[in-house]
């Protein structure tokens, strides 16, 4: 089979990225606030919508690139409308969606819009050659009617069309599997480009957590919080740059849709942490959402070492013992819950040893037969 040569990740497309701060921030900020002690539901399910709303047009546009791009004027004028689009999409950002309505869901539709442009004309295929294409046009068209339709109708309906357009748009390509080719996707940047928007999340999630660091530096809390957090994030660094097989032949549906739920499960540990400084929340309820979180977060990981060069897949006892230690992890943080301290190094401890396990079994592989 044909080697793949790795796409480099161009400047603009990190230019790209940096709305995504700005909108990661203002989705984390939906989630902020309490109510009675706990977050509700809704409001927990409305910022679940919009991270997959928001960042299924990033994948889209992160996918043309990834087959397609080639740095014509086409890509390049496409990349800078999605950026120039997505800076209102991401000031809209909030849980008042009815005072907003308009405004987000015109910026979702211009970027469909836009995105449907890239797909037909900038792909350099012809659109009934190319069943890649032909896939993704016919999940943009269906959601440009939903949108337009939702529009069209205002808040009182149209806010459901709207919804459901946008689960269509992240859905859809699921049941049409089959359509899309391995060999047209560039795996190496695709690996490069979710992890880059992983690492935007755990900056937002230092830049809150920073809000500890105002004491002694030697206070045992900013640094069990650093310790977990910086833990976490050598557990995904150590299978993203050691384990996987960045040169495989694959539609890479696994790595996508994993990294969407592991944005949702950080972004949901961010806010339990900041939670931690708020007198009035329930204890039990902070415990179980960081823990929760925490386990989302190592299942969608575990997932995603499918991709893992063959020497480093983990083997059912690995699975038994990483599993053992999450456990153990979530057992802790619950205990713990009455003690931010106590509560913390639950968290950290199971991260770290997380990151331990991953180590030794990088340096003792599998026997290859």
């Amino acid at each position: 089979m044909k080697k793949i040569i790795a796409k480099r990740v161009s400047i603009l497309e990190l230019f790209y990225d940096l709305i995504f701060v700005y909108a990661i921030s203002r989705m984390t900020m939906m989630i902020h606030h309490l109510h009675s002690g706990a977050l509700s539901p809704v409001i927990y399910g409305e910022f679940i919508i919009v991270v997959i709303m928001v960042l299924q047009l990033w994948l889209y546009q992160t996918v043309y690139i990834n087959r397609f791009g080639t740095s014509r004027a086409i890509d390049t004028i496409g990349l800078l409308v999605s950026m120039f689009v997505a800076i209102y999409l991401a000031n809209n950002i909030n849980t008042e969606w009815r005072t907003t309505f308009h405004r987000y869901n015109l910026a979702m539709l211009l970027t469909i819009i836009n995105l449907l442009f890239q797909y037909c004309y900038g792909s350099g295929t012809q659109l009934r050659r190319d069943r890649d294409v032909q896939g993704f046009v016919i999940v943009l068209g269906i959601e440009l009617i939903f949108f337009i339709t939702g529009l069209l109708l205002g808040y009182h309906y149209g806010i459901y069309l709207c919804v459901v357009g946008g689960l269509i748009g992240f859905l859809a390509p699921l049941g049409m599997y089959k359509m899309y080719q391995p060999s047209q996707v560039n795996f190496p940047h695709l690996v490069e480009r979710l992890s880059l928007i992983i690492i935007i999340t755990f900056g937002e999630t230092l830049v809150n957590i920073a809000q500890y660091f105002n004491g002694a530096i030697y206070s045992p809390l900013p640094i069990i919080i650093f310790a977990g957090v910086a833990a976490l994030f050598g557990v995904y660094t150590l299978l993203v740059e050691r384990f996987l097989n960045h040169h495989q032949h694959t539609r890479g549906f696994v790595a996508m849709y994993t990294h969407i739920i592991m944005i949702i499960s950080l972004l949901s540990i961010t806010a339990g942490i900041i939670y931690l400084k708020n007198d009035q929340a329930s204890r039990t309820f902070i415990s179980l959402f960081i823990a929760g979180s925490l386990v989302v977060f190592y299942l969608c990981l575990w997932i995603y070492s499918c991709y893992n060069q063959r020497h480093l897949q983990f083997s059912n006892y690995d699975f038994v013992v990483m599993i053992g230690v999450l456990c153990l992890g979530v057992i802790g943080i619950f205990l713990q819950k009455n003690s931010n301290l106590g509560l913390m190094t639950a968290f950290a401890s199971a991260n770290i040893i997380e990151f331990g396990l991953m180590e030794w079994r990088l340096h003792h592989p599998l026997k290859q037969h």
